[in-house]
C-alpha cells in the first residue's frame, strides 16, 4: 500500500515545492495519479518517480482541489476507491513531508474524521464535499501531506484525500467522489470495488443470520472459495472456534447411504460414534447447540452439490427440522448451486428449504484474480470479462494466456475447445434458442424459473439476472450463439 503513495516534485529543480500523490488507475502503459489542485499549481511542471507527469485534469476551474496526472511507465498497485462514507471516524494516512534539508519521509499517520463540511462558493456555482481531520496526539498534519489518501480502515480504500493544514493538528480532506467531477472520462468501473462488495455482501448475510437461515448459491461454482473464506472469517470473528461448526460434504460425496453419512459425520465433528441415523445426529446435535447456550453456535455448509441424492435429500431433511425446532440455538449457511435451489422450490410449500432466505453470490473479485495472474490491471480484467460475461472457466482460458484485448479475447476463444462445448446442449432448442438471441432482455428473473430454456441457460452460465431481468452474459455469447446456429 505504501508503494502506491508517491512523492510529487517540479521538473525545476530550483523549485522545492513538493506534495503527496497516489496511484487510482492504471493501464497497460502507466499510471494515473491523484493529487490536489493547488499541489498542481506550487510545482507547475509535476514529476513523480523521476518520470515527467502529463496532467490529465485538473480541478481548479471548478474550485475543487484535486488534479489527476499520468505518468507513462510507471507500474504500481492502484488503491481502492469507496465514494461511500466510512463506518469509522479513526482512520490513517500515508503522506510526503520534509525530513532534512534534502530528504523527504513517506509517514503513516492516524487522525480522526471529524465533521462533515460543504464547500461553497460565494456566487454558490460550485461546491465539494470535505471533512475536517484532526491529528491524534504525537501525530501532525504537514503541508507536503497535501494530496495524501485517507483509508478508511474497515477495507483499506480511499475515501478522502487531504487537501490543506489548518494548523498542525487539523486540516480537511476533500471527498474522493469529486474525482467524478474532474476526470470527465472516468472509468466506469473505477469506484465498482469487489473487495468492497464482497465485504456488503458478506456484512449483509449476517445481518439477516438472526431473522432465517440463508442459502448462498450462484450457477458458477468457482466463485464460492473466495466468500467461503471471507464466510469463515466473520465467523470465527463474531462467534468463536469453538462455535464454529463446518460441514464440507465433499467429504463424504461417495456416500449412498444417508445412514453412514450421519454417522460419520458426526465422528468428525466431535458429537461421539454411537449415531445410526438422522434422528440420532439431531439428538447429538442439539446437545452441543445447548452446551453452548447462551452463545449461539454457527453451522457452515459448504460443498453441499457434491453429494448422493439420497444423503442430500435426507440431510436437507433434518436441517429443516433442526431449523423449525431449535433456530434459535444456531445461525445457518450453506452454500451451493442448481440442486440447493432446487431443494427449495421444487416442491413448493413442501420443500425442504422453504424457509430459508437466499442469496447470489458475487462474481469472483478482480482482486482475486490478480493474485493468480499478476500481469492482470483493471482495464485488461474489463476488457476480458466483457467478452466472457464474467463467466470463470472462459475468463481463466483467456488470463492463463495472459490475453490483454477484448480482441485477443474473442480469437482465443472462438479456436478453444469451450466455443464447440457453449450451446452444444441446446442443439433440439434451436428455434425457441434464435428467437433469444434477438432479444436483450429475456423474461423475469428467478433461479428457479419455469420456462425451462432460460432455467438452463442460466445454470449452463449463459444468461444472469440483470435488475429483476434475465439477460446474455455478454454480445460475444450472443454472437457465439447465432454462429451455432449458422447465422455467423
Amino acid at each position: 500500500m505504501t508503494d502506491s503513495v508517491l512523492l510529487i516534485q517540479s521538473c525545476d529543480d530550483k523549485n522545492q515545492s513538493m506534495g503527496t500523490g497516489f496511484v487510482c488507475y492504471q493501464d497497460e502503459n502507466g499510471s494515473y495519479i491523484l493529487t490536489c489542485s493547488h499541489v498542481l499549481e506550487d510545482v507547475v511542471t509535476p514529476k513523480v518517480d523521476g518520470i515527467t507527469a502529463e496532467v490529465v485534469a485538473d480541478g481548479a476551474s471548478q474550485d475543487i482541489d484535486l488534479a489527476l496526472l499520468y505518468v507513462k511507465g510507471l507500474k504500481r498497485d492502484v488503491l481502492s476507491l469507496q465514494d461511500r462514507d466510512c463506518s469509522s471516524s479513526d482512520i490513517e494516512l500515508i503522506g510526503y513531508s520534509l525530513f532534512s534539508r534534502d530528504k523527504y519521509q513517506s509517514k503513516k499517520k492516524e487522525v480522526t474524521l471529524l465533521e462533515e463540511v460543504k464547500l461553497q462558493k460565494k456566487d454558490n456555482s460550485s461546491s465539494q464535499k470535505s471533512w475536517q481531520i484532526i491529528a491524534k496526539e504525537h501525530y501532525h498534519i504537514e503541508s507536503g501531506n497535501s494530496g495524501s489518501p485517507l483509508f478508511c480502515p474497515t477495507n483499506n480504500s480511499v475515501i478522502a484525500v487531504v487537501s490543506n493544514n489548518h494548523t498542525t493538528q487539523i486540516g480537511y480532506a476533500v471527498s474522493i467522489k469529486h474525482l467524478k467531477d474532474i476526470w470527465k472520462e472516468i472509468p466506469k468501473e473505477l469506484f465498482s470495488q469487489p473487495l468492497e462488495a464482497k465485504s456488503n455482501f458478506i456484512h449483509d448475510v449476517f445481518e439477516e443470520l438472526d431473522k432465517h437461515p440463508m442459502l448462498l448459491f450462484s450457477p458458477d461454482s468457482y466463485n464460492h472459495i473466495d466468500y467461503i473464506e471471507q464466510m469463515r472469517k466473520e465467523a470465527i470473528a463474531l462467534f468463536g472456534d469453538s462455535y464454529l461448526l463446518e460441514i464440507n460434504c465433499g467429504r463424504y460425496r461417495n456416500l449412498k447411504d444417508s445412514n453412514k453419512f450421519f454417522n460419520r459425520l458426526s465422528k468428525r465433528l466431535g458429537l461421539g460414534d454411537e449415531v445410526e441415523d438422522s434422528m440420532d445426529f439431531e439428538d447429538v446435535l442439539i446437545e452441543r447447540f445447548k452446551q453452548a447456550d447462551p452463545f449461539k453456535s454457527f453451522l457452515l455448509i459448504v460443498g453441499f452439490e457434491r453429494l448422493h441424492e439420497d444423503v442430500r435429500n435426507s440431510f436437507a431433511e433434518t436441517l429443516r427440522n433442526l431449523n423449525e425446532e431449535y433456530g434459535g440455538y444456531f445461525n445457518l449457511v450453506i452454500f451451493g448451486g442448481q440442486k440447493l435451489i432446487q431443494l427449495k422450490y421444487s416442491t413448493g410449500i413442501h420443500s425442504y428449504f422453504n424457509n430459508f432466505e437466499q442469496k447470489i453470490i458475487p462474481p469472483f473479485s478482480f482482486e482475486k484474480w490478480k493474485e493468480r495472474y499478476s500481469y492482470l490491471t483493471q482495464k485488461i480484467y474489463n476488457e476480458i470479462v466483457s467478452v466472457t460475461g464474467e463467466d470463470a472457466k472462459l475468463s481463466e482460458v483467456c488470463f492463463k494466456a495472459k490475453v490483454k484485448t477484448q480482441k485477443e479475447a474473442k480469437e482465443l476463444l472462438v479456436h478453444s475447445l469451450w466455443s464447440s462445448e457453449l450451446f452444444r446442449a441446446y442443439r433440439k432448442e434451436k428455434d425457441k434458442l434464435s428467437l433469444l438471441l434477438s432479444k436483450e432482455e429475456l423474461g423475469a428473473f428467478h433461479p428457479y424459473c419455469d420456462n425451462e430454456l432460460l432455467y438452463k441457460l442460466y445454470w449452463d452460465n449463459l444468461i444472469k439476472g440483470e435488475r429483476g431481468k434475465f439477460v446474455w452474459r455478454s454480445a460475444f455469447l450472443v454472437e457465439m450463439g447465432r454462429e451455432f446456429l449458422g447465422y455467423g
